[in-house]
């Protein structure tokens, strides 16, 4: 995580250092051994032995093998097959491949003739009179036409143009076989074998021998300049062009075929069999002396002896096939420095004096690099070395254990040992006034003023002292664990420090911009006047176990259990000052050409030359960085889907896959190919219509989804190489999925209406429920007012009757001139008076049927009739629904209440009484065209001591319904009064909705009256 944060932190800076200085693809300064090697044998997967190499425009790297076809993504080994032909017999074995400047790949077989790989599709090419032999080579000409060699012995040399092959063996002196061809820049086909090379210009009739003599097989090359090489078992030289005749190298060992070519650079390499792999850099000029042969075998790593090809990619990295396998060389940012043994047994050290000149030590020599110059071994035979710093006048002091040297040039002098016990000088620094201040450990601090010893050990350090380092006041800082001292010619002072089980142990200081900082198991220390800032490895884990610093101008470098960190000094002063801030860093690690780990021994592994090179020392040699001429790699990495895989099955390749109906999971493979660092590959991907941003993905090669909707999707990928430069354009599939049956439209449009169906007879039972408890409570409440009724009826009423019949008896006994007859016949006719309301009374609680309402209503108007009222129309408008009796007669009290209100008080000549039947509420309209309303009057809810409004409103609620008067003055009343179907009819039926059943019949509406 550290790494992949940190160098999104380097990115601007990396591509403004390329934009400012040239980038080559393999340093040709450098040695083969110094490049970064991988290789890939049989045990890793690789198809052995590999005859040939070639990349496709798509980033692909093909190899030619006896197992056949193979596709290299810099990760996997891939065969691709090519269809097996009835009429003849392709043997597997590739032995030759080409790609055509259209990007096709053409493919050479042992037996067979060819097969054409292009645009994903592969087509056999086969010709009776020639290939049934090997194909040796293959090139093609300016004009498209594909050259090859064969070993039929009657079709050495042919050529296929305008889909015909053509036999060229007369045209040329070939006697016994031709092992290459070859088209020159100029146009001109060369071809080899027989023990010679000859020449074709265009526009010539036949082949021209150019140079005989030559030994085994026979390759040709041309380089920058226009020369052409060629090379046999016995070197290579120049046979035509500058240099021809004066250029040759002889190579020691015989072989029986050197394949060569030229890089971008214009280095010639050769892959020999055997001898491993070669390479002759450029020269300045033909006159000057020619550089060294450099080899590479398998002694220093090669997959084998027996290498059949090498060859240069898009990227610049070589590629060599050998018997074994298959090898890598790419550009990085470190080199090891050969020069100096791989092992040693006392490790190694670096150190950078005032000059910038860097000395290097292993066990027995001492090496000096000068400001841009190679490493060079400077004394021998000195023994294991423990601590190299500054000495007056130009020189270095060295600790050797106990002992201490002086080193100016390569001359060495001795000095006494230090007189005390338990000193093992493991660091030293050169203060102000010249002296030699030196760490014993154990032994405390000594000192060496050019003439004797003096020794100290001050309190505050401790038991031991572990590391010391000169400030830029040549001040000397001593760490020893517990705290550390300032030491300013006879002044100490106390710099506290965290303590040593919570920064750890104090490996090598630096000295720089940031003043004196030290690195540790758990962190950086940076130290100041009386105190320190401590940085724990646990916010940033790359700073811990560091074994080396270095600082200049502007960076701080760092060596550790990540590799070396490079980090700005501005960041590393906020991550000081700032708990809370990040510290982007670079990490150059084992990918990046590091040899090993660090040491982990209380000295130097990190130092800066004069010149900017950074020199590391780790447990597996020497190696070196220069900033100002690290790789980067410019070439976004080319973007391909390989499979599509829907339900762990593998789908049809191309643009659009069809997935199946009802596909559960679907797995799409996809690759970037950068074949520099494979692993170091990011990428980041999009599902158009599932994500709604990019995915940022890793390294992952895979995207996985799963329950994906009926529809189409565009996926797309995007992956940037090793130093963050992105494919924008990246590569697209399209994934069409269609809908089962139960996904498809007029399924769910079917779902939808029987859903909404199911909804309204749920609604139809529900309301039916909530009627039958409507009507069952209406139902009691009758039963109860009958039962009132017939109580009073029987009881009280039959009473009272009784009695007046016993008062009718005892009044005509009473005389009739008698002044009590009369009042005894006033009482028995009030007495029946009042039997009669009663009656009435009673009356009124038994309800009635319900029956017709509109008649009810009509005959309640015509009893209110007279001469001076207004005249009343009562209107029917839907089909007749028999009402619930108790509702019926609430309603036709509420409805007299109202016309008795519009009589006395509207002074209208109109009076509307429309009853609305509608399924699911019985809607009862009382308009006039009277005088209208007092608002007031509607505010308070009716006049002073009138209840009519009030009382309607009360007889409404009892029925569940709502009550509504609308008037203004001048313009008449509505009294609206709007019953629930399920409380007001006696027997309310389903209304099913209109598209359900489709229209009714019958009445709808009755006129007026």
């Amino acid at each position: 995580m550290a790494n992949g944060s940190a160098r999104i932190g380097w990115a601007a800076f990396l591509i403004a250092l390329v934009l400012a200085s040239p980038v080559l693809a393999l340093d040709p300064q450098r040695a083969i051994a110094q490049y970064k090697h991988t290789r890939w044998t049989v045990e890793d997967g690789a198809p052995a032995p590999i005859e040939d190499i070639a990349q496709t425009p798509d980033g692909y790297l093909w190899l030619g093998t006896p197992l056949g076809l193979y596709r290299f993504d810099g990760g996997t080994f891939e065969p691709v097959r090519p269809p097996r032909p009835n009429t003849y017999t392709l043997n597997d074995r590739v032995v030759r491949l080409m790609v055509a400047r259209n990007g096709a790949l053409w493919v050479g077989y042992e037996e067979g003739g060819l097969a054409v790989l292009e645009k994903g599709k592969i087509r056999l090419v086969f010709d009776p009179r020639i290939f049934r032999s090997v194909v040796h080579s293959l090139a093609e000409g300016q004009d498209g036409a594909i050259w090859a060699t064969t070993s039929n012995p009657n079709a050495k040399v042919v050529r296929f143009s305008n889909g015909t092959w053509e036999i060229l063996d007369p045209l040329i002196d070939m006697p016994d076989q031709a092992d290459w061809v070859f088209i020159a820049r100029d146009g001109a086909v060369w071809v080899a074998g027989s023990g010679r090379v000859a020449r074709m210009r265009p526009g010539e009739p036949r082949f021209t021998t150019i140079q005989s003599g030559f030994v085994e097989e026979v390759a040709l090359a041309e380089d920058r300049r226009g020369s052409i090489w060629a090379a046999d078992a016995r070197g290579v030289r120049i046979i035509q062009g500058p240099g021809a005749g004066q250029v040759i190298y002889p190579l020691p060992t015989v072989s029986r075929q050197t394949r060569i070519f030229f890089d971008r650079d214009d280095s010639l390499w050769g892959a020999r069999h055997p001898d491993g792999v070669l390479r002759i850099r450029p020269s300045a000029s033909l006159n000057s002396a020619r550089p060294a042969v450099d080899r590479f075998s398998a002694g220093q790593g090669l997959s084998s002896e027996m290498a059949y090809r090498a060859f240069e990619d898009r990227e610049g990295n070589i590629w060599v096939g050998t018997v074994r396998g298959l090898d890598r060389f790419r550009p990085a940012a470190i080199a090891p420095e050969t020069v100096v043994p791989i092992s040693s047994p006392y490790g190694y050290g670096v150190f950078s004096d005032a000059q910038g000149a860097v000395y290097v030590y292993d066990t027995e020599t001492l090496y000096k690099a000068n400001l841009g110059q190679p490493l060079k071994p400077l004394i021998r035979s000195l023994g294991p070395f423990t601590a190299m710093c500054d000495a007056p006048d130009g020189g270095i002091w060295m600790g050797l254990g106990s002992e201490v040297l002086r080193v100016d040039g390569d001359r060495v002098t001795r000095i006494p040992d230090p007189p005390f016990p338990d000193v093992q000088v493991t660091a030293c620094a050169m203060d102000a006034q010249g002296h030699l201040w030196g760490a014993g450990f154990r032994g405390g601090l000594v000192k060496w003023d050019g003439r004797t010893w003096t020794h100290a050990m001050p309190e505050a350090l401790g038991r031991a002292v572990t590391a010391l380092a000169a400030d830029s006041r040549g001040r000397i800082v001593a760490d020893g664990g517990r705290n550390a001292v300032l030491i300013d010619g006879a002044t100490v002072k106390l710099i506290k420090t965290l303590p040593r089980r919570q920064r750890g142990g104090t490996m090598p200081m630096a000295n720089g911009p940031l003043g004196v900082i030290s690195g540790s198991d758990f962190g950086l220390t940076r130290f100041r006047e009386t105190g320190s800032q401590f940085i724990s490895r646990d916010r940033f884990p790359f700073i811990g176990l560091s074994h080396g610093l270095a600082q200049t101008a502007t960076e701080t470098w760092l060596l550790g259990a990540a590799g070396l960190v490079r980090m700005r000094n501005a960041d590393l002063e906020r991550a000081f000052e700032d708990p809370k801030v990040d510290l982007p860093a670079r990490i150059y690690d084992l990918k990046d050409g590091l040899p090993g780990p660090a040491s982990y021994k209380y000295r130097a592994d990190l130092a800066i030359g004069g010149d900017g090179r950074v020199w590391i020392a780790t447990t597996a040699g020497i190696a070196s960085l220069d900033p100002a001429r690290l790789p980067f790699n410019t070439i976004a990495p080319p973007v391909s889907i390989k499979n599509v895989l829907v339900n762990g099955q593998r789908a049809a390749d191309g643009p659009l896959v069809d997935l199946p109906k009802g596909a559960r999971s679907v797995q799409i493979d996809y690759v970037g190919l950068s074949l520099a660092a494979p692993e170091r590959v990011r990428f980041r991907y999009r599902l158009e219509g599932v994500d709604d941003d990019w995915v940022e993905a890793g390294g992952r090669r895979q995207a996985f989804y799963t329950n994906l909707k009926p529809g189409k999707y565009v996926f797309r990928v995007r992956a940037a190489n090793a130093d963050g430069v992105w494919n924008e354009e990246g590569a697209s599939v399209t994934l069409d999925l269609p809908p089962t049956l139960v996904q498809s439209r007029l399924f769910q449009l079917l779902c939808v209406v029987l859903g909404l169906a199911l909804l309204a007879v749920a609604f139809q039972w529900r309301m039916g429920r909530l009627a039958e408890r409507l009507q069952a409570s209406l139902r009691e409440r009758i039963a109860e007012r009958e039962r009132i009724a017939r109580e009073l009826h029987d009881t009280l009423l039959q009473g009272v009757q009784g009695l007046i019949l016993t008062f009718q008896s005892a009044a005509r006994q009473v005389p009739a001139d008698l002044p009590a007859r009369n009042q005894l016949e006033r009482a028995l006719d009030r007495a029946e008076a009042v039997v009669v309301e009663a009656r009435d009374r009673v009356r009124s609680l038994r309800v009635s049927v319900g029956g017709d309402l509109i008649t009810t209503l009509r005959d309640v108007a015509e009893s209110m009739r007279s001469e001076h009222t207004a005249e009343v129309v009562t209107t029917a408008i839907g089909r007749p629904i028999d009402l619930h009796p108790l509702v019926a007669d609430e309603v036709e009290r509420i409805v007299v209440e109202a016309l008795f209100n519009a009589h006395r008080h509207a002074r209208a000549s109109l009076i509307e009484v429309i009853v609305t039947y509608e399924s699911k509420r019985l809607r009862i309209n009382v308009r006039d065209n009277g005088v209208g309303i007092e608002p007031a009057v509607l505010e308070v809810g009716g006049r002073d001591g009138h209840f009519g409004l009030a009382g309607m409103r009360e007889r409404a609620r009892k029925i569940r319904a709502s009550l509504t008067i609308h008037s203004r003055p001048g313009e008449g009343a509505d009294v609206e009064l709007v019953v629930p179907g399920a409380v007001a009819y006696a027997r309310r039926r389903i209304a099913w909705p209109r598209w359900l059943v489709g229209p009714r019949g019958g009445k709808h509406g009755e006129g007026a009256e």
